[in-house]
């Protein structure tokens, strides 16, 4: 048992993970994400008002399912183990769904709203079904920092590349498979995109496997959630999170109305979003390291890194329509402040080690379904904040060198101020994170002990947190 936890993980792990958390989920992810609502208006039919209404209460159902899928994943038990099990059956149920969005059967306008809202739903609770237990696999998997740090980075690189092929080429391929006919396409990626998720799950599950699990403790969900509220540590965690999800989703939703509006320049879209794309990339796949070799800790780089994207937004308010610098500090502004997709996620291991050694609750999957509440709140946010500075500064759609001139100054402010704002938060609350290197190192070895009792654990009768 013992050699079995030293053990370090293999090339193997790292890549299946990465790819099953990362490509064709992200695929499917990024297209619902970015043209499902125009597919369901422009092409399946259904009234925009209704599209929004549904986005909305699946929204507010998110708030109910998200914790309820962490308490369940925690409390899963099976011989498989109790993350593991679900990248056996979620991917085959989140293709299906996913393609069932796209498709567009022959329904009355009411047929198409109940048809869009039932798959719609049903995708967010998929999703968080995958994602939760994913995100909690890291604790389980490992107590290593750098082995945490790696699995993270492996994820979010391979995010990356990915998000922004979707976001890049998604259109040129649904063309391409489906000529004319938009809906076809668009099942027809959907459907290539679920096969790699369904692949790439398959390889994960056995590629893997939980070392570091304490036994299921017998805790009522209320309860359990009472614990949680008193972890240390964990409001300053939540609060991070948040202000990183507002700043990071602004950032990149706001990029195309400031090339259209502020630059002027409809031509520098495509080159603009896949430069600050790719400067994210570098930040995740060779920055961070960098900045563990030179700063030590995760709090530490964590902080510089927000310092940096602090300083690169001021400095693109005050450099007017300056294209070429523009792009410089932008860039440099995506950088470091897509580094907070690693540290983020670096922060939800700790919590989640931190919550075990408080209450003696294994709650990883709980700790990772906060984060991504966290997240959705963040998305909903940003639109917030966007779709309101727009109505509130007098924007004219299309208007392009012709925007009243308090649109570019709230545009401007939107694309840069907020993100910076966001990043002075975060540098703020990293002061009052109290979670040392001398606690992760008692966490850790707590966590090493959790599964010796269990010895696979999963059979024996649940325990208390006394244990």
């Amino acid at each position: 048992m013992t050699d079995d936890k030293n053990k370090k993980l293999s090339l193997l792990t790292y890549l299946s993970y990465g790819l099953a958390y990362g490509s064709g989920f992200q695929i499917m992810h990024g297209i619902v994400g970015s043209y499902l609502m125009v597919f369901l208006t422009d092409t399946f039919g259904v009234p925009a008002a209704a599209v929004g209404a549904i986005m909305l209460l699946a929204s507010v159902w998110d708030a109910i399912n998200d914790p309820l899928m962490g308490v369940l994943a925690d409390k899963t038990k099976t011989r498989f183990g109790r993350y593991r099990p679900y990248l056996l059956i979620v991917p085959f149920l989140l293709a299906v769904v996913d393609v069932c969005l796209f498709l567009s059967p022959n329904l009355s306008n009411h047929g198409k709203i109940v048809w869009t809202a039932v798959f719609y739903v049903l995708y967010g609770m998929l999703r968080t079904a995958f994602e939760i237990p994913c995100n909690a696999l890291i604790n389980a998997v490992t107590n290593k920092e750098n082995e945490r740090q790696k699995l993270i980075s492996t994820y979010t690189f391979t995010m990356g590349i990915f998000t922004t092929i979707t976001t890049s080429f998604a259109l040129t391929f649904v063309t391409l498979f489906g000529g004319e006919n938009t809906a076809k396409g668009y099942v027809i990626v959907m459907a290539i995109a679920g096969l790699c998720t369904i692949a790439s799950s398959l390889a994960c599950f056995f590629a893997t496997k939980e070392r570091f699990v304490a036994p299921v403790a017998n805790h009522a969900l209320i309860e359990q959630l009472k614990k949680l509220v008193h972890v240390k540590g964990l409001v300053v965690a939540v609060v991070i999170w948040l202000a990183g999800y507002v700043g990071y989703n602004i950032m990149m939703a706001s990029s195309v109305y400031y090339v259209l509006y502020c630059l002027c320049r409809p031509d520098l879209i495509s080159l603009y979003m896949l430069t600050i794309s790719i400067c994210g990339l570098l930040g995740i796949s060779l920055f961070i390291p960098v900045f563990m070799r030179i700063f030590g800790s995760v709090k530490r780089c964590f902080a510089v890194s927000q310092v940096g994207t602090f300083v690169c937004n001021a400095l693109c308010i005050f450099l007017g329509s300056s294209v070429p610098a523009i792009f410089v500090f932008s860039g440099l502004g995506c950088l470091f402040a897509t580094m907070f997709m690693v540290f983020g996620a670096m922060f939800m291991t700790e919590m989640a080690d931190a919550a075990y050694a408080e209450t003696g609750i294994m709650m990883n999957g709980t700790i990772a379904a906060l984060k991504g509440f966290t997240n959705k709140c963040g998305m909903a946010l940003s639109n917030g904040i966007i779709g309101g500075t727009l109505a509130a500064t007098g924007y004219i759609a299309n208007a392009i060198g012709h925007e009243p001139i308090e649109t570019i100054r709230g545009i401007t402010a939107v694309r840069f101020a907020i993100p910076a704002v966001m990043a002075l938060v975060i540098v703020i609350a990293i002061r009052f994170y109290p979670i040392t290197e001398e606690m992760k190192k008692a966490f850790r070895a707590k966590a090493a002990a959790a599964g010796e009792g269990s010895a696979g654990g999963f059979e024996k009768e649940a325990v208390n947190a006394s244990c």
